[in-house]
């Protein structure tokens, strides 16, 4: 949804920045692959898993603020697909936040946002009755990815 508001060079940027999310925690799980093949998909970029990429120059590609802030929204919103949300994805979104300028109690805001949204997708899959699975100590709708993902 928000993504389309980036310019492609900051869409691109962006899809470097997911894949490093995604590898934050040691590997990307089917639920992340998911994610990131359905981002490259709607948006026209190309998914690379083996491009090294310097976290400082994806930054630099995201130029206006809205952007920057979409930016942590899809960043979170991958961190959290896999219905965890360990140490590890939360600093490096924290990390790529602080390399655009965003202070913490913006990203916080931005994290509460996209926790909120992941939080009433569910309360609407559990409301209607549909199929869930539980993941840790979280339940993770089995539609989430397309419920939630990359809009």
């Amino acid at each position: 949804m928000f993504v389309d508001l980036l310019e492609h060079k900051e869409k691109d940027a962006l899809m470097m920045l997911l894949v490093d999310i995604a590898k934050a925690d040691g590997s990307i799980d089917e639920s992340e692959m998911d994610f990131l093949v359905k981002y490259a998909n709607e948006h026209g970029v190309e998914l690379d898993l083996e491009k090294s990429v310097s976290i400082s120059d994806a930054c630099r590609q995201i130029s206006s603020q809205k952007a920057r802030v979409v930016t942590i929204q899809e960043i979170v919103k991958l961190a959290i697909v896999d219905g965890s949300y360990d140490d590890a994805e939360k600093a490096g979104a924290m990390a790529i936040a602080k390399m655009l300028g965003i202070e913490s109690d913006k990203f916080e805001e931005i994290e509460k946002w996209v926790l909120d949204g992941q939080s009433w997708v569910q309360q609407g899959v559990e409301m209607l009755g549909q199929q869930t699975h539980t993941l840790g100590q979280q339940k993770a709708p089995l539609l989430r990815r397309s419920a939630f993902c990359c809009r």
